[in-house]
């Protein structure tokens, strides 16, 4: 029975991962990880797309990238294929260098896109090769942490999510990105959607009963039937802020965390981080 074919959209941003066959470390050699991301900088300007994060780790890597050229499958056709040449000829091997297709999964809501690139940075801390993401040097968290522009990340789209003042927006990234909060791998890397049913957040179940729930936590914040029930709604009335902040602040103290506080009053994990720090 052949492949399911893929389902691709013009300006789609997609979660790219490729693991290397039988997980063999395939880019374990710095000068491995330096040719593919040299080589994908070229392709990015042959092929036309937009990179918003990337990590490198010795037997795969993670690309949070935006199509608008070529459809993913011939980006990625051409990114590995030539690496699988490159690295058989190098060591003087022959046959497959990846496994299997890689997986692309459609970002269909920009409100995860910063916890998506979070998770991304946090592959090397989860794999235990260093202490905090901005120690690992083969991800694009050096880009946003300072300020560099090079030519493989778009660095604008991501930090403009988080404030229009420049200074403001890398404060707020670095806070993001070194909190100690930890995103879920079920999230980001099982199905086929990030930001729709296909994808199940898995839930911890409450061992404590008298633990109060958010909607709880948050009618005791306002003390208010009518302001409860804007901000429940997503409103974004100015108004509303000192309660939002300290709603947060009380959930968090109730050890929610920041996705589950934002999904509970409709805005994003980021909406959260940005009304906790102001």
């Amino acid at each position: 029975m052949g492949r399911k074919p893929r389902v691709e959209y013009e300006g789609g941003v997609y979660h790219v991962i490729q693991r290397g066959n039988n997980k063999e470390y395939i880019f374990e050699k710095k000068e491995e990880k330096i040719y593919l991301l040299n080589m994908i900088r070229e392709y990015k300007e042959i092929l036309g797309f937009e990179i918003y994060g990337f990590v490198v780790m010795d037997n795969h890597y993670h690309i949070v990238m935006k199509t608008l050229q070529e459809p993913l499958h011939k980006i990625m056709h051409r990114i590995n294929n030539r690496y699988s040449k490159y690295y058989n000829y190098i060591n003087g091997r022959t046959g497959h260098v990846f496994e299997n297709r890689y997986k692309g999964i459609l970002v269909k809501e920009d409100k995860y896109l910063l916890s998506l690139i979070r998770y991304v940075h946090q592959n090397p801390v989860r794999a235990n090769m260093c202490n905090k993401v901005k120690d690992y040097k083969w991800s694009s968290d050096l880009c946003y942490r300072n300020h560099i522009q090079r030519e493989i990340v778009n660095i604008d789209f991501v930090l403009d999510i988080l404030s229009e003042n420049r200074k403001e927006a890398i404060k707020l990234y670095r806070g993001f990105m070194d909190g100690e909060e930890e995103e879920e791998r079920s999230f980001f890397e099982e199905g086929l959607c990030i930001g729709e049913n296909q994808i199940e957040i898995k839930r911890i179940e409450l061992k404590k009963n008298d633990k109060k729930n958010l909607d709880e936590i948050l009618y005791e914040a306002t003390q208010d039937k009518k302001l409860y029930e804007e901000i429940k709604k997503g409103s974004r009335k100015r108004n509303l802020s000192i309660y939002k902040k300290e709603y947060i602040k009380r959930s968090l103290a109730s050890n929610y965390k920041m996705k589950e506080i934002g999904e509970n009053i409709s805005i994003s994990e980021v909406a959260v981080f940005k009304i906790k720090n102001r």
